[in-house]
């Protein structure tokens, strides 16, 4: 059982009541004056009540001071933290801004990367960046040089059995980045077969 401190001022009170009540009957039975023994335990027991009562209002204005002084720090906190999560979201906001404003700058960088990786690859190059993807003979011109599917066929096979780019990437030994490059290019490559 959790007692609280106002449980322990009862607990007193009630000693106190109880040992006033046994002095009481103690001098009753030693005085001769059967008026003088039940006049001084009644003083005795209102002298008790006086001090129970005196400490319980001061635990109680303790208490009553504290609970203020707990609301007080948990209004404090709580501007704290909204004033922290205002902050926060202002610095989200502006990052979400340069980064919109970064991408929109490097997306001309990003299309020419493109176009200059979409041009066929010499097989040497192929071979030292990625031996499992390497094909095993350079075409002989531009019309009959194998599609991106088809130079690079092990990682759309994983990536048709649903693998992620991740996982395809850590398979094949590759950066994450040169994976989504292959698979953009590959859907350029499908969309301008589509278009001609």
């Amino acid at each position: 059982m959790d007692l609280q401190p106002w449980h322990y001022i009862v607990l007193i009170g009630a000693l106190v009541l109880v040992w006033a009540n046994l002095l009481s009957r103690r001098r009753k039975s030693g005085n001769a004056s059967a008026e003088q023994a039940p006049a001084a335990g009644l003083q005795q027991m209102e002298l008790a009540l006086e001090q129970f009562m005196e400490n319980m209002e001061e635990s109680q204005r303790s208490l009553a001071d504290m609970v203020s002084v707990s609301k007080e720090q948990e209004r404090a906190e709580a501007e704290r933290r909204e004033q922290r999560i205002a902050e926060l979201e202002k610095q989200c906001q502006s990052l979400h801004e340069e980064l919109q404003k970064q991408a929109a700058a490097a997306a001309p960088a990003v299309e020419a990367l493109a176009v200059e990786y979409s041009a066929p690859l010499a097989e040497s190059s192929t071979a030292q960046l990625h031996p499992a993807l390497a094909a095993p003979e350079p075409p002989a011109s531009a019309a009959q040089m194998p599609g991106i599917r088809e130079r690079y066929k092990q990682l759309f096979e994983l990536y048709d059995e649903g693998r992620s780019i991740e996982q395809i990437a850590k398979r094949l030994g590759m950066n994450k980045g040169e994976v989504m490059l292959i698979q953009q290019l590959a859907r350029q490559e499908e969309g301008g077969n589509e278009a001609s």
